[in-house]
């Protein structure tokens, strides 16, 4: 297993599970995937079985997960001039809220696999949820759907092809802008602490005791920018929810 990547494609090695069984392969995306597949179902798993669930007199674990409820459905779902419907998408936003948040987490712990800042992820995320929600509506609004990329207004009818095209093409670059946007903030961040860590290295080891003390102000700097990349990786998770919320919005307020 590859911990520690030296090159963008060591990310797709693959490493046997067991030499008992050679047909079965696991890469970084899979490894890190499936953990972070196993820690989100252990937290409401952990919180049933070992922190006593009650209605009434909640443990603090459960607070803390009622109040995380609450702050998705407030600040994701809750419109109040679409009622029940868009509350159905309550189980997307808190899952993708959950799982992009342990991606941009882990992929803090020193040696780890960031999935988030890999454009191919972060693109398949944005994609999914967009042709999901693109299906949802065209189910549900039939043929009114194509009011979409229609300008309301009055449109003077010859150039509403060509505005049909440019709505079309900005419907399509959310989901580009949406996955750059997430890919762009956690790999600039790895970077500059790469960058930072590698030159600490380089003072220590070339420049032994005097080195080390010079060392002392980037490792300053490193850990400031430690701190900076855990409060990024909150920011990120709720701007990446919040903007497929306002994407859900202009869906309904354009399709009704």
């Amino acid at each position: 297993m590859v911990i520690q990547l030296f090159s963008p494609f060591e990310q797709f090695e693959l490493f046997y599970i067991h030499k008992f069984c050679p047909y079965f392969k696991l890469s970084n995306y899979d490894t890190y995937g499936l953990l972070i597949l196993v820690l989100s179902l252990a937290i409401f798993y952990l919180n049933v079985r070992f922190f006593n669930f009650q209605v009434f007199t909640p443990s603090r674990f459960q607070s803390g997960l009622e109040k995380l409820y609450t702050f998705i459905f407030d600040y994701f779902v809750y419109k109040p001039q679409h009622g029940f419907i868009a509350q159905q998408f309550f189980p997307l936003f808190f899952n993708l809220f959950i799982l992009v948040l342990f991606m941009n987490l882990i992929g803090l712990v020193p040696y780890s696999f960031t999935l988030t800042s890999h454009i191919m992820l972060t693109f398949m995320l944005s994609f999914s949820v967009f042709v999901g929600l693109t299906i949802y509506i065209i189910i549900y609004k039939k043929s009114h759907a194509i009011q979409l990329f229609i300008p309301g207004g009055d449109v003077p009818k010859a150039l509403i092809p060509f505005l049909f095209v440019v709505e079309v093409i900005s419907y399509l670059s959310r989901t580009f802008s949406l996955a750059i946007r997430l890919f762009a903030n956690m790999m600039s961040g790895h970077v500059l602490l790469h960058i930072l860590t590698g030159f600490c290295a380089f003072l220590i080891a070339d420049f032994g005791l005097v080195g080390a003390l010079v060392a002392t102000i980037p490792f300053a700097l490193i850990s400031a920018v430690f701190v900076l990349e855990i409060g990024i990786a909150f920011v990120q998770v709720y701007v990446f929810c919040i903007l497929v919320s306002i994407y859900l919005d202009d869906l309904y307020s354009t399709s009704h």
